[in-house]
């Protein structure tokens, strides 16, 4: 039985489609490229994987990422791959994870052109590419990246299989299962969009109800295997799965306040060093912008639920609208009773708002096809890209890209200094202390100051055990307070030398 073959009207030329993929991955580069000029600065949540990945390729392996007891190393793999080819360097890191965006990217593109012309399906792919800061974490810097694309599969694989008859639509159900399992298996996150693409198939297998959810349950339950083997490993825990109503008034006052306008890109928040993020106050015209932006983003998603309902439009093109437009009341739910929301950062666990938005607004661009769409979307695309562009901090100037920080002349200074000097271990704040152990590929292991922010247990010991280290003190990334540290250095230890090296602050130190 079929019920999602194309309108006539969103079959497009080969010629189109292909001229539209390429221009998708294009954008899709260019637009990261002030991150990628400058994946030297990467932070170091992502240099823990680019590290892991260097161990694998030593053939040290482990299902948890280091120091993680629910995410996977599936990402650290993906960037042992990619290291493989290109080298282990911080911009090969971030291309694996960037790639794996794009794949993605381009999974729903070809979802929306089952059920639009090519340029409609490009225009509605454009909010992955021009986005905002919440996509950017995951695009540019891993882990998790990989869980959001198998995600995606998903719904791209249960949406062919309303396309084939009879048993040919069962392998693309059994494999859409099976994408989500392994994706939550890789790690949780994509947990939020459980009661999408359950919700989706459902509306997808009409009249075949029984036998196609039970494929799709069998798939699920085979991706999800690792999940319940890596549960019943020694230093497994819940991470971001703990739920709690007890957090709902400070996590709605953060989404309010802050993440919720920084996600819909009508608030704007941008660093003059790689670390510490303000508020940008944009000129009226750009308020403007931004704020009109997100009522259309707001109303095509309510258009999306809507649309369920107008017999005009086909039956698939509706379906997916829906499914898309509900993953937005079911990420804020979640949103607000998950006991990982912290501040204005948390606005990564919105990235679904975005992710789901491509099919939420398919029923509106059906209905209003390619040009106006186009000057519809454009509102919310151009506040996404000034959000997405001015969020890459001291990465741009203005327009303009910024080829590499003048700091990382400073990190190497570093690193000639140590091995001039025969220090091989230092400790400095976490967020500056896997970077720069990857930055120089472990010639200088740097440990985090607080021990229990240790994501490689061999590090500690080997640190701990070195009768001379350096403490390192990153003016951009530091939150330690640089003066306290040198006092209790020089109370501790048996000599201190202190140095200026750019933006950093080394004291070297022989112990007692």
């Amino acid at each position: 039985m079929t019920d999602g073959i194309p309108a006539p009207e969103s079959q497009g030329t080969p010629r189109a489609t292909a001229v539209t993929g390429m221009l998708l991955v294009l954008l899709s580069y260019l637009f990261r490229l002030p991150a990628l000029l400058n994946a030297r600065s990467t932070n170091s949540d992502a240099a823990v994987v680019g590290l892991q990945a260097m161990h694998l390729l030593r053939g040290e392996h482990s299902p948890f990422l280091w120091g993680s007891g629910y995410q996977t190393s599936a990402d650290s793999y993906v960037a042992a791959a990619f290291f493989a080819i290109l080298g282990a360097t911080p911009i090969a890191l971030m291309l694996s994870s960037l790639t794996l965006h794009v794949v993605a990217t381009l999974i729903v593109f070809a979802t929306l052109l089952r059920r639009a012309a090519p340029w409609v399906a490009f225009a509605l792919s454009l909010p992955l590419v021009f986005a905002p800061a919440s996509i950017h974490t995951y695009a540019l810097y891993p882990p998790r990246q990989l869980s959001i694309t198998l995600a995606l599969a998903a719904i791209g694989a249960i949406d062919v299989s309303s396309d084939r008859d009879g048993v040919r639509s069962y392998p693309f159900i059994l494999g859409g299962g099976l994408a989500f399992g392994l994706a939550i298996s890789a790690d949780p996150y994509p947990m939020v969009l459980a009661p999408v693409i359950v919700g989706f198939a459902a509306l997808t297998f009409r009249g075949r109800m029984l036998p196609s959810l039970s494929t799709l349950a069998a798939g699920l339950g085979l991706g999800m295997i690792p999940f319940f083997v890596l549960r019943r490993l020694k230093g497994a825990n819940d991470g971001p799965m703990g739920l709690s109503f007890d957090v709902i008034g400070h996590n709605l006052k953060v989404l309010w306040n802050e993440c919720l306008p920084w996600a819909l890109s009508y608030r704007v928040y941008t660093a003059h060093d790689p670390s510490h993020y303000e508020r940008w106050q944009a000129p009226v015209p750009i308020q403007a912008i931004q704020l009109t932006g997100a009522f259309v983003v707001v109303a095509l998603v309510a258009s999306g639920i809507g649309a369920v309902r107008d017999p005009t439009l086909p039956w698939p093109v509706r379906r997916l609208g829906f499914a898309g437009a509900m993953g937005w009341p079911i990420a804020l739910a979640g949103f607000l009773v998950s006991v990982m929301v912290m501040d204005h950062f948390s606005m990564r666990y919105l990235a679904v708002l975005t992710l789901v938005l491509p099919f939420a607004a398919l029923p509106a661009a059906r209905m209003l096809r390619f040009v106006r769409f186009s000057g519809v979307l454009g509102l919310h695309l151009a506040a996404a890209a000034i959000c997405g562009w001015l969020g890459y901090g001291p990465f741009v100037h203005g327009i303009v890209p910024v080829v590499e920080l003048p700091e990382i002349k400073d990190d190497y200074a570093l690193f000639d200094a140590m091995k001039a000097r025969g220090v091989t271990y230092a400790e400095a704040d976490y967020w500056a202390s896997y970077r720069l152990t990857l930055l120089s590929r472990e010639e200088l292991i740097v440990v985090p100051t607080n021990p229990r922010e240790d994501r490689y247990a061999p590090h500690r010991r080997a640190f701990e055990a070195a009768p001379m280290f350096a403490y390192v003190f990153d003016r951009g990334r530091s939150r330690e307070d640089v003066v306290l540290a040198e006092r209790q250095l020089v109370a501790d230890n048996a000599r201190v030398e202190k140095a200026e090296l750019g933006t950093l602050t080394v004291f070297v130190v022989t112990r007692k």
